[in-house]
């Protein structure tokens, strides 16, 4: 089932949950649509087995927030078993900032350690118990809590890469465009070495949510119904008002219009400003199989990645 159906089903559950004197039933509808939604578009999970060539360490705590699970604010690191000053790739989670998770051991993961990466994989909050901008605050203190610490596991803070999928893309390149972010924690963009975004239509948000209006209830979770607060969540806002941005690569899917669109807006706006950024179609991806094909026998889209990164150690 297409992923955009699924969240039409969920739209409209909640839909009617709002206007029904029955509201009891419709949530336990809705739940049972978001679990469903988590197990058709969650990356495959492999048995968590010691991986002989893989340093795992698993939930650990960026930050502590007072009555949130602490799942929400912790991080897995992925390193190879020897070796330091590894460059470093951050993945951040997509699922239209309500569901997702940072995952466990999986081909991507496998694919980049082995070309000696130390991985990381983070959680942040999620809708309905937050809304805009607290996904953002916590991605932002992930980072940081990366920058001071990855050096313990054999990583170079000075080469943070982030990573991040739907959501999770509109997620890195906020946090690296919109500088208060960072600053009010006392930090800069400087501490990201570059950003790959892998179809996100989320970097002008007013385009995708009136592109998706079967998906208004939970863009309403995540933003509100403010079209102001819209723009203001919108990476492609602060393009032109920033001195300086990390290099960007932006890959969209093949069969997404509205990513299509967006990323294509962003690209502009990004080489108009004199901002150092590349564009790859992978035409042949879907939304979903993007992320979850990411390092699979046959994958160009790691290759790409590869590439952009390799370019950008060069230049340092």
């Amino acid at each position: 089932m297409q992923k955009s159906k699924m969240f039409f089903y969920v739209a409209g559950v909640c839909k009617m949950a709002k206007n029904s004197k029955n509201n009891a039933r419709y949530f336990v509808l809705f739940i049972i649509y978001i679990a469903i939604l988590n197990l058709l578009f969650m990356p495959p999970i492999l048995a968590q087995e010691p991986f002989k060539e893989i340093r795992i360490f698993k939930d650990i705590p960026y930050t502590v927030i007072k009555d949130v699970d602490p799942n929400f604010t912790s991080l897995d690191i992925y390193t190879p078993l020897t070796g330091e000053h590894f460059p470093v790739i951050v993945f951040v989670h997509g699922g239209t900032w309500v569901q997702g998770d940072k995952g466990r051991l999986n081909e991507k993961i496998k694919s980049f350690v082995k070309a000696d990466y130390v991985y990381v994989s983070i959680n942040y909050r999620l809708s309905s118990d937050v809304q805009h901008p607290l996904h953002a605050v916590d991605v932002a203190k992930a980072v940081i809590w990366i920058y001071e610490h990855i050096s313990d596991y054999g990583g170079n803070p000075l080469n943070i890469f982030l990573l991040g999928h739907s959501a999770g893309g509109h997620l890195s390149a906020l946090i690296a465009l919109d500088g208060h972010y960072l600053k009010n924690l006392g930090f800069s963009n400087k501490i990201i070495r570059g950003i790959i975004g892998l179809d996100s239509a989320a970097y002008h948000l007013p385009t995708l949510i009136q592109s998706e209006p079967e998906n208004d209830y939970l863009f309403e979770m995540a933003f509100g119904n403010n079209s102001d607060i819209w723009e203001n969540a919108s990476p492609i806002n602060y393009v032109e008002k920033i001195q300086s941005a990390p290099p960007f690569l932006l890959i969209y899917a093949g069969d997404r219009e509205v990513s299509k669109v967006v990323n294509l807006a962003f690209f502009d706006a990004l080489r108009k400003s004199e901002h150092e950024v590349d564009l790859y179609h992978a035409s042949d991806k879907n939304h979903v199989g993007i992320e979850r094909d990411l390092g699979k026998s046959g994958d160009i889209i790691i290759e790409k990645i590869f590439q952009f990164i390799h370019k950008q150690l060069k230049s340092q």
